[in-house]
């Protein structure tokens, strides 16, 4: 299994995105990207992008077949079960 979890390091400490827990004596594996992150967040470019995407979507002429595969998604205690 590999988990993923986005953040940044401030003052030598990771900062994630999202609260997780990480049992201990978990393998760990960290990438440091080569960029800078920044943390102000343009909401107008975001909402922008997604009236872009629904517009695509509702000028679409693709033809869907068959129902949607649902899916459900792991809750964070049983991720850490794991």
């Amino acid at each position: 299994m590999l988990l993923t979890i986005q953040g940044y390091f401030e003052a030598g400490q990771f900062i994630a995105d999202t609260p997780v827990h990480i049992p201990n004596g978990r393998k760990t594996i960290i990438t440091v990207l080569d960029e800078k992150v920044d943390r102000k967040i343009d909401w107008d470019a975001h909402k922008k992008l997604w009236g872009e995407i629904i517009e695509e979507i509702q000028n679409s002429d693709e033809i869907l077949e068959g129902e949607p595969e649902r899916i459900r998604l792991r809750t964070p205690e049983e991720i850490d079960a794991l």
